[in-house]
């Protein structure tokens, strides 16, 4: 065990750079229905993410950048109502061994500002083949936690 500790928490950085496909079987607590295809750029510590999600509801694309130094930016929250805002901060974790992006959407409604707030763990397999993405989203109707584990697109 301590071999593995030893490998995992090295000071090289993972790069996330590829197309990801999920892997439906070993991911959970998603939508029914769900698929999802990511393409990711990553250099140094700007991040390019392109996330295509198929539900039987259709088909959407997501499309962000962040910035993996700790700063905290404004950003405009896609597919959002008119109005809504957001800031977005990404780290990396203790020992490079993954990255946390965090973030905070307000969309304007009826009844005043909706605040939800989101935060997913990338983190790579020793390999470089599986990407795991944990999801823990807090709003106005609860929260929640997902996970989604990626395999490498050769």
């Amino acid at each position: 065990m301590a071999l593995f500790l030893n490998t995992v928490s090295g000071s090289s950085k993972p790069n996330f750079s590829g197309t990801w496909v999920m892997d439906k079987d070993r991911s959970f607590s998603n939508p029914a229905g769900l698929e999802q295809t990511m393409t990711i750029k990553h250099s140094g510590d700007a991040v390019e993410l392109e996330a295509k999600l198929t539900t039987p509801q259709g088909e959407r694309v997501v499309s962000e950048n962040w910035m993996i130094d700790g700063q905290e930016r404004q950003f405009t929250p896609g597919g959002a109502a008119p109005g809504s805002s957001g800031k977005r901060k990404a780290y990396w974790l203790p020992g490079n061994r993954g990255v946390v992006v965090s973030e905070e959407t307000v969309t304007d409604s009826p009844k005043g500002p909706v605040t939800h707030q989101a935060t997913r763990k990338y983190m790579l397999s020793p390999d470089g083949n599986t990407l795991t993405v944990d999801y823990y989203i807090d709003g106005p109707r609860g929260s929640g936690e997902a996970k989604r584990i990626f395999n490498r697109k050769p």
